[in-house]
């Protein structure tokens, strides 16, 4: 499980410049691997971008490669960039008065976050630490804005992203008041597997390193429930439990119970 954000190095002191990485070809940032820039352009906000804009955010951009751990910004700080992730992911949270931390959601591939504090110049609410090894693409506040400023649609498309946001806080708290445990476990390792996943030969791996401690916080139920539920799953075939892996065996039925048209048998 990740140590508490106090015990990270800051991103500052992480992200001194480096030398050039050899550019790939075609269009994105030129300190970006293909697969890299890729992500970036996949993501599903991005994508809809006119490609002036695109261009304009990756002029703008530098590029950051961070370890795991590394802390990208603190709750109760002034913003100060707004991040996108080209590869990695980034765990969103906030530490607790007994030390641990709470788990909200991960910012993956093709994501971006930041934008919302640096629009309304309030500090940020949230602690965000390096889940993994992440390269980022860091725009700074003044970029930010001068874009604002120079592209009509730049504005409305921030909005667009902060709509998705705003929906995607609904679902969760409307899971949170009419689903039960097992439900909400489910479809929060279904969203895990679409945005980390990748194919193996019997199903879909979770790289995340993820603890039982993350996916409680995540699906709102305690250590012991939870991982009860993930024993019930995997005795019924739909999903395999390792050392900081998950594989989705079987993503019908762990869509079923989901939805509630399966349920985790007692006894099995």
């Amino acid at each position: 499980m990740p140590t508490a954000v106090s015990e990270r190095p800051a991103l500052a002191a992480l992200a001194q410049p480096r030398p050039p990485q050899p550019a790939p070809a075609g269009q994105g940032h030129p300190r970006l691997w293909d697969a890299e820039n890729a992500a970036v352009r996949r993501g599903a906000w991005f994508a809809d971008l006119p490609e002036p804009i695109q261009a304009a955010i990756f002029a703008a951009a530098q590029v950051r490669r961070v370890p795991a751990g590394a802390v990208i910004a603190q709750r109760g700080a002034l913003p100060a960039s707004w991040v996108g992730v080209a590869s990695g992911a980034l765990r969103l949270g906030t530490a607790l008065s007994d030390g641990r931390s709470l788990t909200l959601d991960f910012v993956g591939p093709g994501q971006w976050f930041g934008d919302v504090a640096l629009v309304d110049g309030r500090p940020l609410d949230l602690d965000v630490t390096a889940h993994v090894a992440c390269v980022l693409v860091v725009v700074p506040k003044a970029g930010l804005s001068e874009m604002i400023e120079h592209f009509d649609g730049l504005g409305d498309a921030l909005l667009k992203l902060n709509c998705q946001r705003l929906r995607h806080m609904f679902r969760r708290f409307e899971e949170l008041h009419t689903q039960t445990l097992p439900q909400r476990l489910a479809r929060q390792v279904l969203r895990l597997m679409h945005q980390f996943g990748r194919p193996v030969a019997d199903g879909v791996r979770i790289d995340l390193g993820l603890s039982q401690g993350d996916l409680a916080s995540m699906a709102c139920g305690s250590r012991q429930r939870v991982n009860r539920s993930l024993r019930q799953m995997q005795a019924q075939g739909m999903l395999q439990l390792g050392p900081s892996r998950i594989v989705v065996l079987d993503e019908a039925s762990l869509e079923g119970l989901a939805d509630g048209r399966l349920a985790l048998l007692e006894r099995v």
